[in-house]
């Protein structure tokens, strides 16, 4: 039987409040999901591998003094994360404070400039494995690709393919990205060309799916987090044509209470998600095996 690998993945962003009208206030930087919670998370993955991003970037050392702000406030959370054979990647946000408000970096040097002051901090601190990397909100660019590829990262994680935005809330086009692994082109980030980076683009895997307020499916990341009905309704054609599946969930959309048409809010439903996914891999004919995302380079 051929082997369907899986890799999950936690981002561990702030918790944003379902029920606010405010929802993508960046200022509100608050990580009361990676604690307990997140715990209880990992025990439910009962042995399986995962790797974590953590947030480790000028927000974060801004707010809370430290740029290992998570990992160290978290002593006893980290132990428990590798010890139940998880990874600590690399998860950065490139904002800045404009009239007192936390806000996307938008110009494309000033983007890899901010990488760039982050990585050197973060490499320094050694509390995450910054060979592997996930820019928040998807954001990429050609001239900030040239400076992940410089500073000899491994892995990239930010892509989402078949998916473009430019909008008051948030920027990114990875409207030509598959979901296959790829060197990005030196040319174009989006694509692999006959002139490439070293490093592998891993991009977030994306299926058709259809909310209850959409007008049509629409491409999506496979996020646990999601209602069964909706998260697996192109599943099957996915796991025929591809090889390996990229998940990505955030605690506090497992862990918080709240309603939406798309996301459950339920740790229940987090755990059936898991289950259901691997008898559906089986039912359609291969073997899944889970992998840490740092497994991709050996």
């Amino acid at each position: 039987m051929e082997d369907f690998k899986i890799y999950l993945s936690f981002d561990i962003d702030q918790d944003f409040d379902p029920g606010s009208n405010d929802y993508y206030n960046r200022s509100k930087a608050s990580f009361k999901s990676f604690g307990d919670g997140f715990s209880d998370i990992i025990d439910r993955l009962e042995g399986l591998p995962f790797s974590v991003f953590v947030r480790s970037d000028f927000q974060i050392k801004s707010v809370y003094g430290s740029y290992e702000y998570l990992v160290l406030n978290n002593k006893s959370l980290v132990d428990k994360i590798v010890l139940s054979g998880g990874e600590l990647d690399w998860h950065i946000h490139l904002y800045k404070t404009e009239k007192g408000k936390w806000v996307q970096v938008t110009d494309n040097s000033e983007i890899a400039e901010r990488f760039l002051i982050d990585y050197s901090e973060v490499k320094k601190c050694n509390c995450v494995n910054t060979e592997v990397v996930r820019i928040g909100e998807c954001v990429m660019n050609d001239t900030l690709m040239n400076a992940i590829a410089r500073m000899g990262i491994k892995i990239d994680s930010s892509a989402l393919p078949g998916r473009k935005r430019n909008d008051k809330e948030k920027f990114f086009d990875w409207s030509i990205t598959s979901n296959r692994f790829y060197n990005p082109s030196k040319s174009d980030y989006r694509i692999e060309s006959n002139d490439n980076y070293q490093l592998i683009e891993v991009p977030m895997s994306t299926l058709l799916m259809k909310a209850e307020y959409d007008n049509e499916a629409v491409r999506r990341y496979f996020n646990l987090s999601f209602k069964t009905e909706i998260l697996f309704q192109n599943f099957e054609s996915y796991v025929k044509e591809n090889d390996s599946l990229v998940v990505i969930t955030h605690p506090f959309e497992v862990l918080s209470e709240g309603k939406h048409g798309l996301i459950s809010y339920n740790i229940k439903t987090f755990e059936n998600n898991i289950k259901l996914l691997m008898d559906k891999v089986v039912s359609f004919g291969k073997n899944p095996s889970f992998h840490k995302i740092s497994s991709i380079i050996g």
